[in-house]
């Protein structure tokens, strides 16, 4: 569901006072002090999915450096205290709060507080994706958050790749002109977003990491002696193993999955064994054995894994 959208391409007159007045309105008032009649391009899009705000904000400013401050006075004005994950998609991005800077860039992902001064500087040719939450949901997922922002998480990381592969998830929602998610839906994906979070700089906040190791390990072990039991969803796996999703879905964001994606490709790496192995049976009795109740959609998830239908690869077996 788009909610407002700003594209410009020319002198910085009307053309960034417009662009500056979206990134207002939409996400901080801040202040900028960019010279005038010099030449800028920028573009804001604006979406909302659930109680999540979205935004893909792109600038390019012949000065090089374009810096958003968000002062105390600001804030003032501006009371919205929201936290704000900020994804670089392109260039960089400089970042400063509470005496700490960074500077991101593609992929690279930081979390910025709206309740706090901070200042964001568009390097050259930049863009980034950024996400609103809401306070309270932040704060019962991630202890102590001000200590965390203007922290750059690499885009290389188990923590960054897993972020960025949810967030462009909202892109896409947003290019298909329906935003809208369910609850629980929204809340896991918090869930994993601030426990990988988490687990990138306070890696030992929850538990030991032999405990937490240990029990991974353990419902790993009860996942792949399950492989074939086509009714073993979230829920199931937190029942038997006395945990909530939200720990659950920690345990695996720190390995940059999710339980049922683990599982998911656990299920279809037997399958491909079982088929280049010759094990007696055809491709519908191997789909079932690791379970998969419906042929045709593990032959096309399959394919999409190992590049191959599992049909050419029993033929060369």
């Amino acid at each position: 569901m788009l909610q407002s959208s700003y594209i410009d391409t020319g002198t910085c007159g009307a053309g960034f006072d417009g662009w500056h007045n979206m990134t207002c309105r939409n996400f901080s008032t801040t202040e900028c002090g960019i010279a005038k009649k010099r030449e800028f391009t920028g573009s804001v899009r604006s979406w909302r999915s659930g109680a999540l705000g979205f935004g893909d904000v792109a600038a390019k400013s012949a000065d090089r450096h374009l810096s958003l401050v968000r002062s105390a006075s600001d804030i003032r004005m501006d009371p919205r205290d929201h936290i704000m994950v900020f994804l670089s998609l392109k260039g960089k991005l400089g970042m400063k709060q509470s005496d700490r800077s960074t500077v991101l860039g593609p992929g690279d992902v930081a979390l910025y507080d709206q309740a706090a001064p901070f200042t964001l500087d568009f390097i050259g040719d930049s863009r980034g994706l950024v996400m609103a939450v809401e306070r309270s949901f932040v704060t019962t997922r991630l202890e102590g958050v001000a200590d965390l922002t203007a922290r750059r998480i690499s885009g290389q990381s188990h923590a960054g790749k897993f972020t960025q592969s949810l967030l462009s998830r909202f892109q896409d929602f947003e290019n298909e002109g329906d935003a809208d998610i369910s609850a629980k839906m929204e809340s896991s994906v918090l869930d994993l977003i601030f426990g990988s979070v988490e687990h990138c700089f306070r890696p030992d906040c929850s538990q030991s990491n032999d405990h937490r190791d240990k029990q991974l390990r353990k419902i790993k072990d009860y996942l792949l002696g399950n492989l074939q039991d086509t009714n073993l969803n979230l829920d199931m796996i937190c029942g038997i193993h006395g945990v909530s999703p939200r720990s659950l879905n920690r345990l695996f964001s720190a390995e940059g999955t999710t339980p049922m994606r683990w599982l998911w490709k656990m299920r279809l790496q037997g399958a491909y064994r079982a088929i280049t192995e010759g094990r007696s049976g055809s491709i519908t009795d191997i789909a079932f054995d690791f379970g998969f109740s419906d042929a045709s959609h593990f032959s096309q998830a399959f394919k999409r894994e190992f590049g191959r239908s599992p049909s050419s690869i029993l033929l060369r077996s």
